[in-house]
This record gives structure tokens, sequence and C-alpha cells, in this order.
């Protein structure tokens, strides 16, 4: 039975009661409410056709250690979401949704976590307050169904504070947790699998100024596990000492450069203000950021929102919220997904509020009822909202190239070469859903053409970890001009090119050709092939 019951007479509120007393189909409806518009839209470019195609390459090529982009070691994170990526891939097959199979997961994993957390430390009602307040975030809601890594390891970031916060709860009790403190080492591991130190610096930075704001300083030590050490290692050692043996200089590019240098280096992509991850936190956390912050105006409900924090939470939400937002508002380059492991952190706090407003009108029902349609109002507006931007970002995104590659697939022979012309056409590989890499032109004869972050850049440099492969895909453009002429000959298979339509019309090679296929962005050529 749940801690606290919804009172009154409403279908909502025997809803409610219903669902707080049988958490499981809570869970089962959160699930299918995420799931459900997974594949709807196609792979956005650059990212989830990037991320997706190493996981897709990891598949073909039977090698699950090394992740590679295009056929070349890619080292810009470490492998875990390729591996589940790449499994979700190997069961249900190359579709949209099992491409997304990591958020999804990731995010049931961190609402589970927060939702058994809250419902220890607080009530039930409570927890199931989280939940529905993250089913209704938008930023929450697109973020599970975008094939990236920063669901995933936000959610193993929050993960692990929950864990570390609760063992620390349970040493003020006089009890201990050393399976759950030993679980929180494997998620911070995990976390650190996804995208570097920061699955575990975070963690220990809000947990640490958490525990000095609550005076709580011997927990500092005891927090400390040998054998949660021992496991983190065990989860991280293999991997990377087995990249460095195999790949010198692995552990300098990507602790060095990918960890410090784009931290601190002001010329990667997306500079933006200080303030930006503020401004996205209000937008992203919709209806519920403007419908508490005029509520909290109000001399009559301030009072009711006020939370207490007798055991610690709201300082935990509220410190484990600013730690990370200005950690990553210190950087000039930001994207949008780093800040999701303050999601849960909102979530958290803005339950305990409600908990406190409903709490304190149980003696009223006008008041109680009130409450109620307020929060119903609120997740209604967020979960319309959530579910609206997956249908308009599916409506405008101009950038996929999925109509345009599957027009042409049935066509291209398994023997055919496939090249992108000066420029990575990230989701094909994933809509031709072929094993040999595309081959790439460029200027990769000259190193001052990559000092810029970009899709060259990022070729180049995975071409330095293996110069053989990067010889034979990384080509000049008078080597694509002799591979055309074998083919026109009839000595050398088919070859496919994917271009920019407005480069092709002023290249000769191209302009007197009629293309395969096209749209307002992308041709695409074959030379070779019957007429």
């Amino acid at each position: 039975m749940p801690d606290q019951s919804l009172q009154g007479v409403t279908p909502l509120t025997r809803a409610a009661r219903w669902l707080l007393a049988h958490p499981v189909w809570m869970f089962i409806l959160f699930a299918v409410w995420l799931g459900a518009t997974l594949g709807l839209r196609p792979l956005f470019v650059p990212d989830e056709g990037r991320y997706v195609g190493v996981a897709l390459a990891m598949l073909h090529s039977g090698d699950w250690l090394v992740p590679k982009l295009d056929g070349l070691p890619f080292f810009h994170k470490p492998p875990l979401f390729y591996w589940i990526t790449a499994s979700a891939l190997a069961v249900f097959g190359s579709h949209e949704w099992a491409a997304r199979t990591a958020p999804f997961l990731a995010a049931l994993a961190s609402a589970f976590t927060l939702f058994w957390f809250l419902n220890r430390h607080k009530n039930r009602r409570a927890a199931g307050l989280s939940l529905l307040i993250l089913a209704s975030f938008p930023l929450f809601f697109d973020a599970a169904q975008f094939a990236s890594m920063d669901m995933l390891v936000g959610s193993l970031i929050a993960i692990t504070i929950l864990l570390l916060a609760h063992v620390s709860q349970q040493l003020t009790l006089g009890k201990s947790a050393t399976k759950i403190l030993v679980l929180a080492y494997a998620t911070a591991g995990l976390g650190m699998m996804t995208k570097g130190m920061i699955g575990f610096v975070l963690p220990g930075m809000v947990i640490t100024f958490w525990l000095l704001w609550n005076r709580r300083f011997t927990h500092l030590y005891r927090l400390i596990s040998l054998p949660g050490i021992a496991v983190f290692l065990a989860i991280v050692l293999p991997w990377f000492v087995l990249m460095e043996l195999k790949f010198p200089g692995f552990l300098q590019y990507t602790f060095i450069y990918q960890q410090f240098d784009r931290y601190l280096d002001s010329s990667f992509n997306n500079p933006q203000p200080i303030y930006f991850y503020v401004m996205i936190l209000f937008g992203g956390l919709l209806p519920w950021a403007i419908g508490l912050t005029l509520l909290g105006l109000h001399p009559a409900t301030r009072q009711q929102l006020k939370i207490t924090d007798s055991k610690g939470l709201s300082s935990l939400g509220l410190i484990w919220l600013a730690v990370i937002l200005l950690f990553f508002s210190i950087p000039t380059s930001k994207l949008i997904g780093y800040i999701l492991p303050t999601v849960p952190a909102a979530a958290l706090l803005i339950a305990l509020a409600l908990e406190q407003a409903l709490q304190r009108s149980t003696t009223h029902a006008l008041n109680l009822r009130r409450w109620q349609r307020r929060i119903a109002l609120m997740a209604l507006i967020g979960a319309l909202l959530g579910v609206s931007s997956v249908f308009i970002f599916a409506a405008i995104d101009k950038k996929s190239h999925k109509n345009i590659t599957l027009q042409v697939k049935p066509f291209i022979a398994a023997d055919a070469r496939v090249v992108f012309y000066n420029y990575y056409y990230f989701s094909v590989p994933f809509y031709l859903d072929r094993k040999a890499p595309a081959l790439v032109t460029g200027g990769w004869d000259n190193p001052l053409n990559f000092k810029s972050d970009g899709a060259g850049t990022e070729l180049y440099t995975s071409g330095k970890f293996d110069a053989a492969a990067a010889k034979e895909i990384l080509i000049l453009p008078t080597t694509l001009d002799a591979l055309i002429e074998a083919a026109n000959a009839g000595t050398e298979p088919p070859v496919w090119v994917f271009i920019h339509r407005d480069e092709a019309q002023k290249l000769p090679l191209f302009a007197s050709k009629q293309p395969r296929a096209q749209d307002k962005k992308t041709a695409i050529y074959c030379f070779g092939c019957a007429q």
C-alpha cells in the first residue's frame, strides 16, 4: 500500500491511488509512453547517424573492441553505447527504434532509481510524482529517443548520485548498505565506459559537496569502498589498457585531447553564452518551469510549495542541479545533451515540492483537488509538448538522407564502391546496411585542412590510428577519377557517388551526367552502371 494515499473521489484520484498501489503498472505505462515514438523519425545527422553507424559497423565487422567510423578507429568516446546499440541491432535488426535502445533503457533505469530512492526516503506518493514529472518533461522525453551517449551517461551519473546518497542516508541511521555502495562504483565505471571521466567525477563532486553541506564529514571516507574500487577498475581498465597496447597514443588522445582540451578549448563546435543551459532547462522542463514559478509567486501557494529538508533530500537536489549546471556552463562549447544529468535532480525537487503541497492540503478537500488538477494539467501539457516535438522534428528535418538512400539501395551491388564526395553522409551507412566502408574524398594530404571541429577532422584523426586503412578509405579526388574511369571501362565494379547537388553542377565529371536520385541538397550518381 502507498505511504500517502491521494484523497478524494474523482476518477483521477482513484486512478492515482490504484497506480500508487501497483507501481509495476506505473513503470509499464512509463515505458510504453517513452517507447511509443522511438521509430517515428529518421536518424538525425550528424549525431545519431555517427554513433549508430559505429555500432552497426561493430556488428558487421565482428570487432567489438575497437569502435570504427567508416572503417577507421574512432576513439571520441568509450564503447558502452556502441555495445548496447550493436546488441539491440543484432537482436531486432537495423530499425531506427532498435538503434535508440540505449537511451530508452537508460531513461527507464534513471526513472526507476529515482522512484526507488524517493520511495525509500520520502514516500510512495513523492516517488510516483517523480515518474509523472519525468514523463512530462519534453527534454527528458526527447532525449530518451535520441541515439547518442548523452542520455546514457546522464542516467548513469544520476543513478550513481542516488545510490551514493542512499548509502549516506543509511549511515545516518546506523545501517550499512555495502552492496549498494559497490553498485554505485559499478555504475560510475559504466559511466566512464560511456563518456569518460565525467562518469565518476560529476557524481563525486555532487556527493562531496552535499556531504559537506550537511556536515556528514565521516561519510567522506565511509563512502570509499575497496571492493567498489576493484569493481570500478575491473569494468574500466581492461578496455583502456587493451586500446593503448593496440594503438599507442590512445590514452593521450582520449584523456588529454578528448577530455581536457575539449573542455577548456573554445575552438570546438557550438559556442554559447554562460547562461545557455539555464535557458535550455527552463524550456526543456515546460510547463513545469512556468507553472511552478507562477504558483510560487502567489502568496497563497508559496508556503504550500516550500520544501522541508529534514533528511537532506532537497539540498541533494539543489546541489546536484547547481554543481552540474556550473560544470557544463564554464566551457564555451555547449551542446544540449550535456545538461541531461540535471533533469532527475529537477524532477526530485519538483516531486518534493508537490508532495509538500498535497500533504499540507490533506485537511482541505478543495485545496487538495485544486492541486491535483494543477499537477494533472501541467503533466498533460508537458506530455503533449514532448510528443508534439517528436512529430515536429520529424516533419522539419531537412538533413535526413533516408529517402534518397533507400531509393538507390536495391540497385547497389555488393561489390560496388560507394563514395562520399568531400563530405561524410553520416546516416547513409545505416540505411545502406553494407559491411564495406564508404570511400571519402577530401584534401587528406594537407593537415591544415583539419584544424577545426567537423566530420573531416574526425576521419582524419581516426585515420592516424590505422594508416593502412586510411590510405584505402580516405582518397583524393584524383583517385576517384581513376576509379570512375575503370568503372566506365568495365574493368572495375561500379562507383556510386553521393555529392552535394550544387557542387556536382560545378564539376564537369557530374554536370553532363543524370543523377540516379536526388533531393534538394544531395545527388547520387552511378558510374559503370547499366543505364
